[in-house]
C-alpha cells in the first residue's frame, strides 16, 4: 500500500498536527529504487489533517544525504482505521529491517516537541514549529498552501 514518492523531500506541518512520531533505533543497509544502497534511518509520521489522519514513511540515507518518502493514498477517519494505518507503516519499515521506537511525541512538552521536530530530517528545511499548513515540498521549491493541501497530506502521510 505504501509507494515511493520521488517528488517529496520533506514535510511542513504544524507541531500541533503531529499525532505520533516513530524513529528507527537501528540503521540497516537498504536499497531504494533510483538511489545508491546504504545505511538508512526510518521515520514514521502520523499527522492529523482536515480530512482525517494520514501516515507516511521517511527514510534518511545517511551516506548520500538523500531521502526517500513513501506514501499511501489512504486516510483514517476512525481510531481503528488510524491504528490500522500505523500498524501497516510499522510492518512496512520492519520488513526492510528497521526496529522502530515510538517517540511518544504527544506526551512531550511543546518546547521539546519543537526541538524534536527540528532535529529529525523529515522536517529539516521545513517550518514544523511555526504552525504552517502541512504541505509536500518538492525539491527546490517552497511549499504553498493550496486547495489540494489535504490531498497532498493524505498522499504524503497516509500516517508522518
Amino acid at each position: 500500500m505504501f509507494s515511493l514518492d520521488d517528488q517529496s523531500r520533506g514535510l511542513e506541518a504544524a507541531r500541533e498536527q503531529v499525532a505520533a512520531l516513530f524513529q528507527s533505533i537501528n540503521a540497516p543497509h537498504v536499497v531504494v529504487p533510483g538511489r545508491r544502497a546504504g545505511p538508512a534511518q526510518a521515520f514514521i509520521a502520523c499527522l492529523r489533517g482536515t480530512h482525517g489522519f494520514s501516515v507516511g514513511v521517511y527514510l534518511w540515507l545517511s551516506e548520500t544525504k538523500e531521502c526517500a518518502v513513501y506514501t499511501t493514498p489512504a486516510t483514517a477517519q476512525t481510531p481503528e482505521e488510524y491504528r490500522a494505518l500505523q500498524t501497516e507503516a510499522l510492518g512496512f519499515v520492519e520488513s526492510m529491517g528497521f526496529m522502530m521506537d515510538n517517540l511518544n511525541f504527544r506526551s512531550l512538552s511543546p518546547e521539546h516537541q519543537a526541538e524534536l521536530l527540528q532535529s529529525v530530517p523529515v522536517w529539516r528545511g521545513g517550518r514544523a514549529a511555526t504552525g504552517s499548513t502541512p504541505t509536500v515540498s518538492p525539491p527546490g521549491q517552497a511549499a504553498a498552501p493550496t486547495a489540494q493541501t489535504g490531498a497532498a497530506l493524505a498522499r504524503l502521510f497516509s500516517s508522518f
